[in-house]
């Protein structure tokens, strides 16, 4: 997918290893999207914001899985924190 004024910015975050992880889970949902660079180019160390983006037609299923996935992560660090409260 080029980018082009038909793509929209449907999640950010400053860790690349996260964004790689979303990106294969839309791309294993039939959703085409590229990120803002590519971690081969970046020095070691260097951070900043890494989005993802697709067609405007895929945004709004995009960024509804995006959601879910990230819901399902807060859902599972709260749960380790509790454990981890109760043993303590």
């Amino acid at each position: 997918m080029e980018r082009e004024e038909d793509t929209v910015r449907v999640w950010v975050g400053l860790n690349f290893l996260q964004a790689e992880m979303m990106k294969q889970m839309l791309l294993e949902n039939g959703i085409a999207c590229f990120g803002d660079r590519d971690p081969g180019v970046l020095p070691f160390g260097e951070f900043g914001e890494i989005g993802l983006w697709v067609s405007k037609q895929d945004g709004p299923r995009a960024r509804q899985l995006l959601e879910e996935v990230e819901d399902a992560m807060s859902a599972e660090l709260d749960e380790e924190s509790s454990d981890d409260k109760e043993k303590a």
